[in-house]
């Protein structure tokens, strides 16, 4: 029997895409700046690609704030906390991208870097490439395409995000005050017990604070706060934590006021939500 002299060794190969699934959807509707059914700040578990199409948009990630210029794209890793804030009443367009696959992997470092910014701008040929690859894959998906020209379209829309990340791009100006606060709220969410305290440890009014977040945020200081806490308690929930645990532990004092938050923001009660995460 003929023996090649070169012996594949595909269990050495980097680069395995079997596990990569995706969801994609494109919009193009009349938003508000104070939408009341605009996404609070939150988390999950999927690597989402933002497209801005022709939207006046701009991204809070992990309590900084990117403006996304048209034909830019954020990136949101596993566990970052996000939201999209429209800054004007205008019709928007725009195309998001979830993705779930194995990036611990070595073709997805990329993705892990600790200097990892989400901002991603494209100059000339790769905006036309990038707008091109959106535009094909939504076509492919309305049409039938088969799921390798699908895949093929995803991929090259990764390697060209990671040739084109803005590292230290400049962020719009927020007041310091509220960044620190911020920040603050981010880190010590499971022990600020409510908005008075934020006023008593950052010396501000009541009235300023809730401007600010307005004006930056679109959203109130104690909104804010609780997305915080309902964020770490879903990756707590998916982590294996109980119902008690997950609650306490982000900052959460009574359990049935909890569980009624979490359901009128997830629709499921925390123990439903936990058990069909252990089931995916």
């Amino acid at each position: 029997m003929y023996e090649p002299k070169y012996q594949p060794r595909l269990s050495d190969a980097l680069t395995s895409i079997s596990g990569l699934r995706y969801d994609f959807m494109s919009r193009t509707r009349y938003k508000y700046r104070d939408d009341p059914d605009a996404d609070p700040v939150h988390n999950h578990a999927f690597l989402e690609i933002f497209y801005n199409i022709s939207s006046d948009v701009s991204f809070l990630v992990n309590g900084s704030l990117y403006p996304v210029p048209i034909g830019d794209a954020i990136v949101t890793r596993a566990g970052d906390l996000h939201m999209g804030i429209f800054n004007s009443d205008a019709l928007q367009s725009y195309a998001c991208i979830w993705i779930a696959a194995d990036f611990d992997a070595p073709e997805f470092a990329f993705w892990q870097r600790e200097d990892f910014s989400p901002l991603f701008s494209f100059d000339g040929e790769a905006r036309q490439t990038m707008r091109s690859l959106v535009s094909s894959l939504a076509a492919a998906r309305e049409e039938g395409g088969s799921a390798l020209e699908q895949a093929a379209y995803l991929i090259e829309m990764l390697v060209l995000l990671e040739r084109n990340e803005t590292s230290g791009a400049e962020k719009p100006c927020m007041p310091t005050a509220l960044q620190k606060i911020i920040d603050d709220i981010n880190r010590n969410f499971a022990t600020i017990r409510n908005v008075n305290d934020i006023l008593s440890t950052h010396f501000v009014s009541s009235a300023t604070l809730t401007r600010w977040f307005r004006k930056y945020i679109h959203s109130t200081p104690r909104e804010y706060l609780e997305s915080v806490r309902l964020s770490n308690a879903t990756k707590m929930l998916v982590g294996g934590s109980t119902v008690t645990e997950a609650c306490m532990s982000s900052g959460f004092s009574d359990c049935s006021h909890f569980i009624v938050l979490f359901k009128k923001r997830f629709g499921e009660t925390p123990y439903t939500y936990k058990k069909q995460c252990a089931g995916r």
